[in-house]
């Protein structure tokens, strides 16, 4: 039997694994960056995924010195890239079956 562990940090915890002070970590959320569950920040719980996705989003900042709308964006349209190849990947497997039967 396999059992799946997941991982959620507090906001003070993720504060911690990104190296960044709690407003910081609010302006990240507040642009959709990343998502936490929870309704409030005391509440607020973010995975492994959330936090890898931040600290991309931290690089992209402070490398190309960009606004955090301008992160988000460039986040987004990397995702929707990267879901592109996977699609286009798919599309060509199924191509080759289709052409060699």
């Amino acid at each position: 039997m396999h059992t799946e562990y997941v991982v959620s940090l507090r906001l003070m915890d993720a504060c911690h694994a990104l190296e960044l002070a709690s407003p910081q970590v609010l302006e990240i959320v507040e642009h959709g960056i990343i998502v936490p569950t929870g309704a409030t920040p005391e509440d607020w719980l973010f995975d492994l995924q959330m936090i890898s996705t931040a600290k991309r989003a931290l690089r992209l900042q402070r490398d190309l010195q960009l606004e955090w709308s301008t992160v988000a964006l460039v986040l987004e349209l990397l995702e929707e890239r990267d879901r592109l190849r996977d699609e286009n990947a798919m599309l060509q497997r199924r191509l080759q079956r289709f052409l060699h039967d």
